[in-house]
């Protein structure tokens, strides 16, 4: 382990035991009391921090999404509208008592200060307490040294993202081909990329869609399906796989860079295709 491993990791798990000890309230894991509504909010996590989740037993890859601040989010899960460390069964977060729970989770309902000591009340019940105003103000310091260190993390996961690409178009000795999952599925289908762990994915078309007809028409002019039977295109030629993956390669980097806070892990093809620095339906 690296010596910068060695200081997140500290700051970890100095937050951790701080907040721990610092903050009182009514018993979460009551299902009378509470029903896990701080669990419905969408957590950014660094990767470091991810990899040991996976490491755990926690959680898998396809657990974490690409985010906009940190390398990570944590998966939501639509259906139950909760994180997906949320469990059920002890009505409350499986990782809370692990000493790697996300700091962010930490800080909902007291922050870090109450200097009027006056009852706090989260959406279900009040009584909560900051008991220890020394430690919480600890914790609110080592909370921004771990935003620091994620940042820069993230950042070069940033810088990663030919990687990610090579991974996804190199179909030697790879599960996923990004260019053979395109030929499998009709033009109007396609909504766009998704930035996974180790790979670019497709990003399915919310119903059908018409951003690939303009791209369709640039480089296969000569296609049957243009000029009044689009919808009806059974799949992505290879000639237009191939050009969508050359786009990719030459473009999404900047476009990513460029976008900055508005870019989550999903590119889709309406913000792609109107990128002002792309040079590409000039």
């Amino acid at each position: 382990m690296d010596q910068n491993s060695e200081y997140f990791w500290s700051i970890i798990s100095q937050f951790n035991s701080y907040m721990k000890s610092a903050i009182d309230g009514p018993n979460c894991t009551n299902p009378q009391i509470c029903k896990g509504d701080c669990c419905s909010i969408k957590i950014d996590v660094p990767k470091v921090l991810a990899k040991e989740y996976i490491r755990k037993g926690y959680a898998k890859i396809n657990d974490f999404i690409r985010s906009n601040n940190f390398s990570f989010q944590l998966r939501f899960n639509e259906k139950t509208g909760k994180c997906f460390l949320f469990d059920k069964e002890i009505n409350g977060c499986s990782i809370h008592n692990s000493g790697i729970k996300p700091p962010q989770c930490w800080i909902y309902p007291t922050g870090f200060s109450n200097p009027n000591n006056e009852q706090i009340k989260c959406k279900k019940a009040a009584g909560w307490k900051i008991i220890d105003s020394y430690k919480a103000k600890q914790a609110e310091s080592l909370l921004q040294y771990f935003i620091f260190l994620c940042k820069i993390e993230a950042k070069k996961e940033l810088k990663l993202i030919q990687r990610r690409l090579n991974n996804s178009y190199n179909s030697q000795n790879q599960e996923f081909s990004l260019k053979e999952e395109l030929r499998k599925i009709p033009p109007s289908n396609l909504g766009g990329f998704k930035d996974l762990w180790d790979h670019i994915s497709l990003l399915p078309a919310e119903g059908l869609s018409l951003q690939m007809k303009k791209f369709c028409a640039l480089y296969n002019k000569n296609c049957t399906y243009l000029a009044d039977n689009f919808i009806n295109c059974p799949n992505i030629c290879e000639a237009i796989s191939t050009k969508l993956v050359e786009f990719l390669h030459y473009n999404l980097f900047n476009y990513i860079k460029d976008e900055g806070a508005d870019v989550s892990g999903e590119y889709p093809l309406y913000k792609l295709f109107k990128f002002k620095k792309l040079p590409f339906f000039q």
